[in-house]
């Protein structure tokens, strides 16, 4: 069985927990308020939209990995992290002015509507601050031991707190020019290997992994969060919209630094620095423009540089995955997952 098969079977099993513990919050608020029920109803709706579920089948296979076993009470840790994942993207949605997600509206676009922008943006603050609540009351409510659950619970607190500082970081990046390569990694730090690093040693936590197999967890899951991000980035750049499913080189308009921009920024090739100046704060970008940003990646050595650091990244994962006690099948897993985000790049030659 292929990884995405296993995603595929394990994400289903934690979509059905999820929709019984968002369906549970639902029937709850019906009894306070009609539109905090429409509230619920609609983070539902969102949080269900079909993915990979990586971040949370990545805690269900380390438990498995260790306990041979997939459980209610993991399940229910694992539909936690789903809304964990989901409170941080609502509030990133907003942040960068995203109107679809997934092949639907993000939540402040859903609110907008019969109402206007003011109230659609403070309905996405305040319902992603509520899904991260709802997100601890979930694993708080797992049936796992106290000691475990306040493990799992500070393992959040520490990641959500990450995440919030990365976020700052990637927007003053925006307004910055000079971002250097050693700045764009302590950003990335606490993005993506802040959630593989939640996901991954909750998991083994969860499943009594010796100490020794934590910390390898944790530098497992830190090398695949920056080989994900590096991986995303350059796919937002060079990927179809057809492949994307919303509008490509979106970051580019933001004037955001992802790491192959850095390295084509740092490269001081004047075309290149010309070409971002006028994409930035444009409403769309034209086919021309596409072209020529990902022609100057191309050429100043942005695209060969990250991908480069990329394969650095997977290499030191799988080492760490080696290393481990988790069972062979799981071990197989999370190397197929590393390969996959590193062959993926390949399709942009």
């Amino acid at each position: 069985m292929n990884w995405e098969d296993v995603i595929e079977e394990y994400g289903l099993l934690i979509e059905r927990k999820l929709e019984e513990v968002l369906n549970k919050t639902i029937k709850d608020a019906e009894r306070y308020h009609q539109f905090i029920s429409k509230a619920y109803t609609s983070l539902r709706e969102f949080a269900l939209r079909r993915g990979k579920r990586i971040a949370s089948c990545s805690t269900l296979l380390t438990y498995k990995g260790y306990t041979g076993v997939v459980d209610e009470k993991i399940l229910t840790v694992c539909s936690g992290i789903e809304i964990y994942r989901h409170s941080i993207l609502i509030h990133d949605d907003l942040v960068d002015m995203d109107e679809t997600r997934r092949g639907g509206k993000t939540i402040h676009k859903i609110f907008t509507k019969g109402f206007d922008k003011r109230f659609g943006e403070g309905v996405a603050v305040f319902l992603g601050n509520i899904a991260y609540s709802l997100a601890v009351q979930t694993v708080m409510g797992s049936g796992f031991s106290k000691n475990k659950v306040d493990e799992a619970v500070r393992l959040l607190l520490e990641g959500y707190k990450e995440v919030n500082e990365s976020q700052i970081l990637d927007l003053l990046f925006e307004y910055k020019n000079n971002v250097d390569v050693n700045e764009w990694r302590i950003m990335a730090s606490k993005r993506a290997a802040s959630l593989f690093k939640v996901t991954m040693v909750m998991g083994g936590m969860l499943g009594d992994a010796p100490l020794e197999d934590l910390e390898l967890l944790k530098n497992a899951a830190v090398n695949i969060g920056y080989a994900f991000d590096i991986q995303d980035d350059i796919i937002d750049t060079f990927a179809s919209e057809e492949q994307y499913g919303r509008n490509v080189c979106r970051d580019m308009i933001l004037g955001k630094k992802p790491l192959h921009v850095v390295y084509t920024l740092r490269s001081q090739n004047p075309e290149a620095v010309n070409v971002f100046k006028n994409v930035k704060s444009k409403d769309k970008l034209t086919p021309e423009d596409v072209e020529n940003i990902r022609r100057v990646i191309r050429i100043t050595g942005g695209f060969d540089n990250a991908k480069k650091d990329l394969k650095k990244h997977a290499e030191e994962a799988r080492k760490s995955i080696s290393m481990t006690s988790m069972k062979s099948d799981v071990k197989d897993f999370f190397n197929h997952l590393i390969s996959y985000i590193e062959t993926s790049l390949d399709w942009y030659k």
